[in-house]
């Protein structure tokens, strides 16, 4: 179920470091291992202001086949439509130090990523606010 408002959505992943899942990946090939896994956001950082800090949750699974999942809780910027409270999952593909969720549909959506060790960041700049999510791995 689509249920995020898709700049909301673009924000809050984008910044996962918003990823969190990426390595080098193409269509047809496993994600490194390294991403594969579940990740919890340790900040979301909107314009500054650490949302984590009230209260808000996001958590994102990163399977080896190339599905993941995620569930928000507390939703403080109007990530999930309607809130407070979301989830969803689709497929997503790697490349470089870029992963793209849900590949070929009208959410595709592409981020930028980091990855230090069990520590993933993603960034992005959606509608004039500066997002950044980092996540650690469980």
């Amino acid at each position: 179920m689509r249920t995020l408002r898709s700049t909301r959505r673009s924000v809050l992943f984008g910044l996962a470091g918003a990823g969190l899942l990426f390595l080098a990946c193409d269509s047809g090939t496993a994600p490194p291992d390294e991403l594969v896994g579940t990740w919890d956001a340790t900040a979301i950082v909107v314009n500054g202001h650490d949302f984590t800090g009230d209260g808000m949750t996001l958590t994102y699974t990163l399977s080896a086949n190339g599905s993941y999942s995620y569930s928000v809780t507390n939703d403080f910027f109007d990530y999930c439509d309607p809130g407070p409270d979301c989830s969803d999952s689709g497929d997503f593909t790697v490349s470089g130090n870029q992963i793209t969720f849900d590949p070929g549909t009208a959410w595709e959506e592409t981020y930028t990523y980091t990855l230090a060790g069990t520590t993933l960041t993603v960034s992005a700049v959606f509608g004039g606010a500066t997002f950044t999510i980092t996540f650690a791995k469980q």
